[in-house]
């Protein structure tokens, strides 16, 4: 059970992460010319999902780390 809250915990923190992280770029993009290229709107698009995905298993990772070392 801990192992499924700490996912979850690192779910929603990776995709707070992505949304931070990619509306930036989002701004940055639009300013410096003011529309997105096809690749952009893909990596905009789905960068927080992956990013939420990347949260969780990091976070059940470095769980898993500091139970063993404990």
């Amino acid at each position: 059970m801990r192992t499924l809250g700490v996912a979850i915990l690192g779910l929603f923190a990776g995709l707070a992460a992505g949304f931070v992280l990619l509306s930036e770029v989002l701004g940055r993009l639009v300013v410096d010319n003011g529309e997105i290229d096809a690749p952009w709107t893909f990596v905009i698009g789905f960068g927080p999902m992956i990013l939420a995905g990347v949260g969780a298993v990091a976070a059940v990772l470095i769980d898993n780390a500091r139970l063993s070392r404990s």
